[in-house]
């Protein structure tokens, strides 16, 4: 009886912990977005950055932040912001809207290559959903699968039992189909590293050294691929196939 009591009591306050929590993020995020109103942009960023350090991270901090570096005329910051929000939600339309006026204020305009149709659909595909997003529909799936086998297993009408049985497979395959997308999603997002260029202007080495060659220029904004670390030193390469060395502090992982 003891040993409950002393877990009933410790569950209860985890919960007020955690309450507690809360109302401090809530506090942090409405002084926040009253700071940015009022457009003192740079303490608003220090409130939203403040709520990051301590562990809440969220679509929302993620963009409002990249609306206050916007509005600063900060576009590598703004633009790392967005793209992290979006990766929370890639369906957020205010968010891909912003993205879209940030990315219109870069400077380098990276050509890329056509992509063939059939991957340009299984591309929109996978990014249709969230990670989060699709972990629920995954769920759904195979809850709806389980329930109407149950349902096939005790209906006695053979009509209604055939479609139940027709559900359960239907609903089990998306399941099936559905894992395999989050599968694809998280080694994506475990393997796949990208940064956003921050300096108004960088140069980009041959090698992991400052008395290599310069290679090219790049502004703030531009995204890039993270393909080796060596030090505070980062080979990138772009979408167009270009590549070559940063120090990580030009750099804002996304």
């Amino acid at each position: 009886m003891k040993i409950l009591i002393r877990i009933i009591v410790l569950i209860l306050v985890i919960l007020l912990f955690v309450n507690l929590r809360a109302q401090d993020f809530n506090g942090l995020f409405k002084d926040a977005n009253k700071a940015y109103r009022v457009q003192a942009f740079d303490e608003a960023i220090e409130l939203y950055m403040k709520i990051l350090s301590e562990g809440y991270h969220s679509k929302e901090v993620y963009f409002n932040l990249g609306n206050c570096y916007f509005r600063l005329n900060r576009i590598g910051e703004a633009i790392l912001y967005y793209e992290k929000a979006l990766k929370i939600d890639p369906q957020d339309n205010d968010i891909q809207y912003n993205l879209e006026l940030a990315n219109l204020r870069i400077i380098d305009r990276i050509e890329l290559p056509p992509q063939f149709l059939l991957f340009q659909w299984w591309d929109n595909l996978k990014l249709f959903f969230s990670i989060d997003q699709l972990t629920r529909l995954i769920a759904l799936f195979f809850f709806a699968a389980i329930m109407s086998l149950i349902l096939w297993l005790f209906v006695k009408r053979y009509r209604v039992r055939r479609w139940f049985l027709i559900f359960s497979v239907l609903f089990g395959l998306f399941t099936i189909f559905s894992v395999y997308i989050l599968i694809v999603r998280v080694s994506e997002y475990n393997n796949l590293r990208q940064a956003i260029v921050l300096p108004y202007t960088v140069t980009v080495m041959s090698a992991p050294d400052e008395n290599s060659t310069d290679v090219f220029l790049l502004h703030e904004g531009v995204k890039v691929h993270l393909d080796e670390q060596r030090g505070q030193w980062v080979k990138i390469s772009l979408p167009d196939g270009k590549s070559g060395w940063l120090k990580s502090d030009n750099l804002g992982i996304i």
